[in-house]
């Protein structure tokens, strides 16, 4: 696999173009469903042509489309293997389906639509697809992708990773058609592009027996791996927090003792990075700067300008968990300046929500809202829901630092609007705690605790554990200054459990003196 980026990607595309060419050679004679996704049709080709030249001459590539009156994956395949080319081919193979962006969703008179059509042929496609044990890459568009859980859920279990390419500055976005009707369920869904623990591992597994321990396609899957354990760690879902953070830790390690050793200076700096994010969380502050700070060295080298400025970012983000905001500014500033030269949007837009979250921090707040305001104005233009999203929330945020309450619950509600259209479960719970924390302050304790209740129905369905355990203590805050004190007291027990299983022991030592408060009332 090759190390370097030809198409000048950027950093979120490239990734996930060297998670899927890894998850191609991983996947040598095996069946091995691999989701696209990209509504840009000229970026989806580039990076199909730029696949397919990367993996020669081992892999041989198989490109088909579709056929939009009877829109079968299983019929598309078997048109390739039964042609003559391929019979005679020998190589490790992969098949590329493209077509799905053309099929329609509306209806012609009471006939199915093309896309019915085609989630109908999926959902009784799997066992059928066992004949051809090859690498499948099926690309679709955003509004095909959130209905495939739904209409074809046999098929989406067993797909093997998920990776969403979005529309790069350089090259001109194509839209679907305007009489293409898109289904209210249109990015209702959160969907992660990382592999289940069991697939990755068997694929970590499966790449050293085949092709030995220093097989470049490791330094991605190993790096993968530690972010399936990290984001379980961030989001609560971790079972044994000090075991599985050793074993994202580990996984990094790996990841960037191979990069070295192979002298994949690319993988070795996003090795650096995600050890300097997880140190960054774990409160461990310097070590999070020094591997960041080697990770920046690696990328000012390789001359990769999107990894830098995402570096210089993360070392502000530390230094503005040390306290030290001037440093984290200077950081900030300078990982603004690079995404603007290189026409990063998304990224220019995060600069600027840092360096208002810096500028929030030092109580400067008409500071961080102007900065706020110019982050919200880049994520609209560039269509970045999730990044308007916490733009609002910063704006929120501040405003309720400066008292004004009825500005703050503005734009925790807009937050919350683009959360559920996007299907961020977890951000929603969020939005909703934020607002809950608003009435909370203007006295309106029983609005606040309808807030939180919202907050806490979410944080228990997606076993967020960490969210689950603030909401009980500040839904135990409110209903303590309403008195409801046995109520309280049972609020505070709940959180005081999950905190403890999670080894937080601050938070824990925070419930204590609440249930102590209010037995001494008693």
């Amino acid at each position: 696999m090759s190390l370097e980026n030809p198409l000048k990607l950027s950093k979120e595309n490239n990734l996930n173009y060297q998670g899927l060419l890894s998850l191609v050679e991983a996947s040598e004679n095996t069946l091995s469903i691999l989701i696209a996704v990209c509504d840009d049709r000229r970026l989806r080709d580039k990076i199909i042509e730029a696949c397919e030249k990367e993996l020669l001459p081992n892999i041989a590539s198989y490109h088909t489309r579709l056929d939009q009156n009877e829109p079968s994956l299983r019929a598309a395949i078997y048109k390739i293997v039964q042609s003559e080319e391929f019979k005679k081919n020998q190589k490790h193979t992969l098949l590329t389906i493209t077509g799905a962006e053309d099929l329609l969703f509306i209806r012609n008179n009471d006939e199915k639509s093309q896309q019915e059509k085609f989630f109908g042929y999926l959902q009784w496609t799997r066992e059928g697809l066992r004949e051809f044990p090859y690498p499948i890459v099926l690309w679709v568009t955003n509004q095909i992708l959130v209905n495939l859980s739904r209409k074809a859920p046999d098929f989406w279990s067993w797909r093997k990773g998920v990776f969403h390419f979005i529309p790069e500055p350089s090259l001109t976005p194509v839209f679907p058609p305007d009489n293409r009707v898109i289904s209210d369920d249109y990015l209702k869904e959160d969907y992660s592009d990382s592999l289940s623990l069991e697939d990755l591992e068997e694929l970590i597994i499966s790449t050293e027996n085949k092709r030995g321990k220093h097989d470049p396609n490791l330094v991605t899957l190993y790096n993968r791996l530690g972010d399936v354990y990290f984001n379980r760690i961030r989001s609560g879902e971790a079972v044994n927090f000090p075991d599985e953070k050793e074993k994202a830790l580990r996984c990094y390690y790996q990841a960037l003792d191979i990069s070295r050793e192979i002298g994949d200076r690319q993988g070795e700096g996003n090795s650096l990075n995600n050890l300097g994010i997880i140190y960054n969380y774990l409160a461990k502050y310097q070590e999070a700067i020094e591997h960041h700070q080697q990770s920046l060295a690696i990328f000012k080298e390789i001359g990769d300008r999107y990894s830098e400025a995402s570096s210089y970012n993360n070392l502000g983000n530390a230094y503005s968990s040390l306290g030290q905001y001037q440093q984290a500014i200077e950081h900030h500033q300078q990982s603004l300046a690079i995404t603007r030269e290189v026409g990063d949007g998304k990224g220019e837009a995060s600069s600027y929500n840092n360096l208002g979250n810096a500028y929030s921090s030092l109580g400067q707040y008409q500071q961080a809202i102007e900065y706020y305001q110019e982050s919200l104005a880049i994520t609209r233009e560039v269509g970045d829901s999730k990044g308007e999203g916490s733009s609002y929330i910063g704006l929120g945020n501040a405003y309720y630092s400066l008292g004004q309450y009825q500005q703050a619950i503005e734009y925790y509600q807009q937050s919350l609007a683009i959360k559920r259209e996007i299907g961020d479960r977890k951000g929603e719970a969020s939005s909703y705690g934020n607002l809950g924390n608003v009435y909370d302050s203007l006295g309106q304790y029983e609005q606040a605790i309808e807030y939180y209740q919202q907050s806490l129905a979410i944080t228990r369905e997606i076993g967020d554990r960490n969210g689950e355990a603030n909401t009980w203590f500040n839904l135990g805050l409110s209903l303590k200054n309403l008195q409801r004190n046995e109520e309280a007291k049972e609020s505070f027990l709940n959180a005081r459990q999950l905190y403890q299983d999670m080894r937080l022991n601050k938070n824990v030592e925070d419930c204590d003196n609440e249930i102590n408060a209010l037995v001494s009332e008693n």
